[in-house]
């Protein structure tokens, strides 16, 4: 057998353009942080989510689809970046050049993965591990920003946030209401992680079969938000063994 690794290696150098594409949001919004998210960081979140969530989740679901859902899902953002309308960019303008992405990416790799394939059923939502995938990621922009605010409080009233975002009429009440920025995309983004009775018989899945997956997800965002809340979700380092963390560095230098 003859090996040709040459679309192996390419796509393996599309997902690495990934780690140099930061997430647009965290930069609309104005989060000061030494280093933001970017969309390779986004897709191994979500990869450990799952891994972590498993053991809650249906043993019957498809790990490999759902894995393969995650890797592609965002991968158009490697050549487009990571746009949204509230840059200006119309969403026919958006739909226009993730099309255009698809197709070269579908061209390109077809030996490789079908990636035209897997992001087409993702976008449909074809089966119920592409919406499993669809709510994590939903969760994962709430997750990130209760981060963000953790760390350091986000000033709302920043001139630098453009009216597009400050003024869309849930996130003005939500302000008046008192709820600060990780609290919002909690509230806004948790609306998502649902799987209705239409869904359930597309996916031909029980009613109790369904709520045992949002469950398990919405469970592990509301511990993530429960956390923020009582100021343990920084607290990580606290219990690392100290001792592992101090070492001895010999470097030789030139005489």
């Amino acid at each position: 057998m003859e090996y040709n690794f040459k679309d192996d290696v390419k796509l393996f150098m599309v997902f690495d353009i990934l780690g140099d594409t930061e997430r647009t949001g965290p930069h609309l919004w104005q989060i000061e942080r030494f280093r933001l998210e970017d969309v390779k960081n986004h897709v191994l979140d979500l990869m450990l989510m799952v891994r972590i969530l498993r053991k809650y989740l249906p043993g019957d679901l498809d790990y490999n689809r759902i894995s393969d859902y995650i890797l592609c899902h965002d991968l158009p953002e490697a050549i487009t970046g990571d746009i949204t309308k509230f840059e200006g960019v119309s969403s026919e303008e958006i739909k226009r050049v993730t099309e255009l992405a698809i197709q070269y990416l579908g061209e390109t790799f077809s030996g490789v993965m079908d990636v035209k394939g897997i992001i087409d059923d993702y976008e449909a939502r074809a089966d119920l591990e592409s919406k499993i995938v669809n709510m994590l990621d939903k969760l994962h922009s709430s997750t990130t920003f209760i981060k963000y605010e953790s760390e350091k409080h986000v000033d709302m009233d920043d001139p630098r946030i453009i009216p597009e975002l400050r003024q869309i009429p849930f996130v003005v009440k939500d302000i008046e209401d008192g709820l600060d920025l990780a609290d919002i995309f909690f509230k806004f983004h948790m609306k998502a992680v649902n799987i209705s009775d239409d869904e359930c018989e597309k996916y031909g899945i029980s009613r109790e079969y369904a709520d045992s997956i949002v469950t398990a997800i919405r469970g592990f965002g509301s511990e993530f938000y429960a956390q923020k809340v009582n100021r343990t979700l920084l607290d990580t380092k606290k219990d690392f063994p100290q001792k592992a963390m101090v070492y001895n560095r010999n470097i030789k230098k030139d005489s």
